[in-house]
């Protein structure tokens, strides 16, 4: 079962990528976007799932790393990642730019989010990741009408 834990938590091991490993948990969620988002549907079930596999994992991979919201867990950065790019205009700027917003609001916390980051259970350690995603989603939304409008 810690194998399952690990595995799962750390987006197939990139939460041990050194000093980065939640960009690599966002490039992971990325990767697995672009994967399923033939299919909005399909991109929900995925997106459903990895949330109940998140809630499900992080207290024992809390257990297992011993410390809450490791940086091995990177499960919440994939979440978030996901989240970001929904409804965004599918060119390379655009997903750049989610990808870049979603790191920044991530790692910079505006509020709520590092007082979402406090609650004590698998909800704080995703919630804030989900927060940091809709602010950047709002972000290259707004970009994304103004860029389409003059033409690029």
């Amino acid at each position: 079962m810690k194998t399952v834990i690990r595995l799962v938590s750390t987006c197939f091991y990139a939460g041990y990528v050194p000093r980065v490993s939640g960009t690599a948990g966002s490039v992971f969620g990325l990767l697995l976007f672009l994967l399923v988002s033939y299919s909005f549907p399909v991109t929900v079930i995925t997106l459903s799932a990895l949330t109940v596999a998140a809630l499900l994992v992080i207290k024992g991979a809390e257990e297992l790393f011993g410390k809450k919201d490791s940086r091995r867990i990177v499960i919440d950065e994939a979440i978030g990642m996901m989240i970001t790019l929904l409804f965004i205009p599918m060119k390379p700027e655009f997903i750049t730019l989610a990808f870049i917003f979603f790191r920044v609001f991530d790692i910079i916390k505006p509020f709520p989010i590092k007082r979402i980051e406090k609650i004590k259970s698998p909800w704080g350690v995703v919630l804030d990741d989900v927060v940091a995603a809709v602010y950047a989603n709002l972000s290259v939304q707004i970009i994304a009408i103004f860029a389409l409008k003059s033409g690029v």
